[in-house]
C-alpha cells in the first residue's frame, strides 16, 4: 500500500523538522540560525509553524533562551532516530549500486523483485 506523505496531503513540511531539532539543541534561535546558516527570522518563522502541527506549546522562554518542553524533547529523540535512519538508508543505497534496494538499506521493509527474464 503506497501512502501520498505530501505536503498537500500531510499538512506537514518535513524541511522543520532539521530546524527544530537545531532549536533544540542549541537552546536559542539566534545560536541555531547560525548553525543552519539561515536568518533568524527564518528559523522563527520555521519554528512557529512547526510548532502548530501541536496542541501544546514546545518551548518556554527563559530571557534569550528556548527551553525545550518534556514533550519536545522526546519528539527531538524520536526525530533524530527517524532522520539518522534515513541518511543511513541513502548513504547505503549510494554506496550498495549493485544491490537490491531491501539488501542495500537496512532497516528498509521493501523488498525489490526483478522481471521474468523473456523467452
Amino acid at each position: 500500500m503506497n501512502k501520498n506523505f505530501s505536503r498537500a496531503n500531510t499538512g506537514i513540511d518535513l524541511n522543520l523538522i532539521p530546524v527544530f531539532i537545531e532549536v533544540v539543541r542549541c537552546g536559542s534561535m539566534a545560536k541555531a540560525s547560525l548553525r543552519l546558516e539561515m536568518s533568524r527570522p527564518a528559523v522563527s518563522l520555521a519554528l512557529k509553524r512547526f510548532n502548530q502541527l501541536f496542541n501544546e506549546p514546545l518551548f518556554f522562554r527563559r530571557g534569550l533562551y528556548l527551553e525545550p518542553t518534556e514533550k519536545a524533547l522526546a519528539l527531538t529523540t524520536a526525530l533524530e532516530i527517524l532522520m539518522g535512519g534515513i541518511h543511513d538508508n541513502i548513504g547505503a543505497l549510494n554506496s550498495a549500486s549493485h544491490k537490491t534496494l531491501a539488501q542495500a538499506a537496512p532497516g528498509l521493509d521493501m523488498s525489490i523483485t526483478q522481471p521474468a527474464p523473456s523467452a
